[in-house]
């Protein structure tokens, strides 16, 4: 397929419309030299009729009709044939002249101007007809002065053709002109393609150059490095990811082959293998979660939305969740309080997944002896989760990417060798299948961590005002007084 380009499509555009502008000034003035020419013989006629008819009217006798005839022979004559006159009268003794022309009947000459073709010419005739009413002997008459247009004619050919001439002359130049124009105007497009094609391939971080470009190119440069700034971006997580999972797994693997290669070294009796076997189950156990919960965060990060949906109690949903994790609660003599409820549509598959890793995570750091928060909180069609828990401060730079697949503070968040870094990732992919996000926040020695559901809870307005003071007590008292 033949593809034009911007210039051509220009010069194409620009063309045209000069073309029709060209030839609308074109037409006009070629009808408005057409117009004063008929001007101009309108006047010959008025002039030589004013002249002769006053003469010709005061002419009542035949002794006295020779002069007339005589005297206009004379100035048909003169004019070259220029001007012809002609006198018709139904008495032929009265009739003057005569005009190569089709046969003029005097009933059907019309009074005043007319026009009438020519026999030996293309230029037709340009007459003008008056009356003359009778006096003594002559009868009426009707006397005529005709015009031969050719001259006029001609120099309206003529202008007509020095018009078109210069009319394509100017095209054509406006035309080659306006092609060049488009080209150095086009040379920033050229160039920014240049730097497109330019882009080697393995760099994610280079950027077109957009200081120099036009306000048109400039906003179409900056969104072409936005792509190439995510792309930038996904490119890393996904080295950093593949780098993670080879990490996780090569830990387990090891493992199992060093255990593995051990007990194969000599002869073991079945007490030890059992217990070989019992480790190596864990490390199993251990890859097989970590390949679930990649499975399971691919097709939240792919777009898949929570379809399991159902209405129920956040708080009773969130009672049973506790008893999922109670031991490991009571392991640090930890108290759970469960403030607010909210009645919403959510797969509670995935609520209690989301729920039960922000309390073990909770759990895991706070000191010994402290409370562990849940609130639950509804504002508009935003349904929110928070697990708040006493804690060490976590700082900005890491709370933006805490959510991140395998992704730890290691000098902020003690023990975090422990696990292989997916469950508060999975929360935040929960949160995507519900429409909404996942947050964390670090004041007064309060780590708040919890996600939202983009969920309109059903229910009365009165349920919803009760679960919205609810939230606020408790954004109250986890900003201002702490957690006990």
């Amino acid at each position: 397929m033949m593809r034009i380009s911007i210039s051509g499509r220009l010069t194409l555009m620009f063309a045209l419309l000069m073309i029709g502008t060209v030839a609308t000034f074109a037409l006009f003035l070629r009808s408005s030299l057409l117009s004063s020419l008929e001007g101009m013989m309108h006047n010959e006629l008025v002039i030589r009729n004013s002249l002769m008819a006053p003469y010709i009217e005061y002419q009542g006798s035949v002794e006295n009709w020779s002069h007339v005839e005589q005297k206009l022979a004379t100035l048909s004559s003169n004019e070259r044939d220029k001007v012809s006159y002609l006198i018709l009268s139904k008495d032929q003794q009265y009739r003057v002249g005569s005009l190569p022309v089709a046969a003029l009947n005097y009933d059907q000459l019309p009074e005043g101007f007319s026009t009438i073709p020519n026999v030996d010419d293309p230029c037709p005739l340009y007459m003008l007809v008056q009356t003359l009413k009778p006096l003594g002997d002559r009868p009426e008459v009707k006397f005529i002065v005709a015009l031969n247009s050719r001259p006029y004619y001609s120099t309206l050919a003529e202008f007509t053709s020095s018009l078109i001439f210069s009319s394509v002359a100017g095209l054509s130049f406006v035309i080659l002109l306006s092609y060049f124009i488009s080209r150095y105007g086009l040379r920033p497009a050229r160039h920014l393609s240049e730097q497109a094609h330019g882009l080697a391939p393995g760099e994610p971080s280079q950027r077109l150059e957009t200081n120099t470009l036009p306000s048109e190119l400039y906003s179409l440069a900056v969104a072409f490095n936005g792509a190439l700034e995510r792309q930038e971006i996904a490119w890393k997580q996904l080295e950093s990811f593949n780098a993670d999972v080879a990490h996780e797994l090569r830990t387990p693997l090891t493992n199992l082959i060093g255990q593995t290669q051990l007990a194969l070294s000599r002869q073991r009796i079945a007490p030890e293998l059992e217990e070989l076997l019992e480790s190596n189950l864990e490390e199993l156990e251990r890859m097989t979660s970590i390949v679930n919960d990649m499975l399971f965060l691919s097709h939240a990060m792919a777009g898949q939305s929570a379809t399991e949906l159902s209405e129920v109690s956040l708080r009773e949903e969130a009672l049973k969740t506790y008893d999922y994790i109670e031991p490991s609660l009571l392991d640090k003599s930890l108290s759970l309080d469960i403030v607010g409820d909210v009645r919403a549509r959510v797969d509670k598959r995935l609520f209690h997944r989301a729920l039960a890793n922000l309390l073990e995570n909770g759990a895991r750091y706070a000191p010994t002896g402290s409370a562990v928060r849940v609130t639950l909180s509804h504002n508009g069609y935003l349904t929110q989760i928070a697990v708040s828990n006493v804690g060490d401060a976590i700082e900005e730079r890491h709370l933006e990417r805490l959510f991140e697949r395998f992704y730890r503070v290691d000098a902020a968040r003690n023990g975090s060798h422990m696990h292989h870094g997916l469950g508060l990732a999975i929360v935040n992919a929960v949160a995507l299948m519900h429409g909404g996000k996942a947050f964390a926040r670090s004041e007064a020695g309060i780590n708040t961590f919890g996600f939202t559901l983009r969920i309109a809870p059903a229910g009365h307005e009165s349920q919803q005002a009760e679960a919205l003071a609810d939230g606020s007590q408790l954004a109250q008292s986890v900003s201002g007084q702490g957690i006990a």
